[in-house]
């Protein structure tokens, strides 16, 4: 059947991430002690219209230091928008840097005025073993609370951007698209666009029901795999994938999936695969879809 040989499929995906989520490289930055509470700010590279800075700063809810870098534009209008975005599971947040060279990417666009001023976040979204938290012992994944809560909390004040849904998106690739996905529908209040690019999902999530679901298994705090924290209306969505991804048959069943719950989004694909060169391909796209300065807030 369909649905066992996707699930299966996802399942060893996860097996394998599992084995490999231990070897979580550490920099000398992040192995000097941070105590609870504290926050360390750094000043990184600069382009001609961005700062790029790195924050670091203890989880409660990792119960460790973490940190993220922030794209900052150079304006002398205050960013009032943020857009978080989320890397693969093999990835760091420098890697979308070094391989996406998204601090160009978006310096281009701001130079050509392609999209407003607004704050891009990256954001350490490595973690130790993700297998085990799709078990029903952990129907609330820490990366929710890590990503909605912790980081947009500290981008929100360090920055003075307000809370407000329609001044946050969030998207990534690969696993980052994943997460993304679950934070945007636990979160619907929180974000008002999402992006998943060469991305999954679990077939047993609701998206955005009008009637609450079943929670299923709890945890300690009684949230469960359907948990809404802030609810909201459905965000905007734009969903996008290589013909040549391992991923593209499970991105087509998410589309499929929107569209019979008459789910308003975007799709785009085109060839390619589980690649930096389609990611770098798509970037722009996605950064528009978030930012675009003609942007009407609709999506098709």
């Amino acid at each position: 059947m369909a649905w066992l040989t996707h699930f299966r499929g996802i399942a060893i995906a996860f097996a394998f991430l599992s084995l490999l989520g231990c070897r979580r490289h550490k920099e000398p930055f992040e192995k000097v002690p941070l105590q609870r509470g504290e926050v360390e700010f750094a000043k990184g590279p600069e382009t001609a219209n961005l700062t790029v800075e790195r924050i670091r700063f203890w989880s409660d809810q990792m119960d460790e230091p973490r940190y993220f870098l922030a794209l900052v534009p150079k304006s002398p209008t205050h960013p009032s928008e943020v857009f978080i975005l989320n890397h693969g599971w093999f990835d760091r947040p420098e890697y979308l840097l070094k391989y996406l060279k998204v601090d160009q990417v978006y310096d281009g666009m701001l130079q050509r005025g392609e999209v407003r001023h607004a704050v891009v976040v990256i954001p350490d979204v490595r973690f130790k073993n993700f297998y085990g938290w799709r078990s029903e012992r952990y129907p609330f994944p820490d990366y929710l609370k890590l990503l909605a809560e912790e980081v947009a909390g500290l981008v929100s004040r360090h920055y003075g951007i307000s809370l407000a849904r329609e001044r946050w998106g969030i998207g990534g690739f690969s696993f980052g698209g994943y997460i993304s996905l679950d934070v945007g529908r636990r979160y619907p209040g929180r974000f008002g666009s999402v992006s998943v690019i060469s991305g999954f999902y679990d077939q047993n999530w609701t998206f955005w029901p009008s009637d609450p679901p079943e929670s299923g298994p709890l945890d300690s705090k009684g949230r469960g795999a359907q948990t809404v924290v802030a609810p909201g209306p459905t965000p905007r969505l734009f969903l996008a994938c290589g013909t040549n991804d391992r991923f593209f048959g499970t991105m087509q069943r998410l589309h499929q999936t929107l569209l019979n719950l008459n789910i308003r989004h975007e799709w785009s694909t085109g060839p390619g695969g589980h690649t930096w060169e389609y990611w770098s391909s798509v970037l722009p796209q996605t950064i528009r879809f978030h930012l675009g300065a003609g942007r009407n807030g609709d999506s098709r």
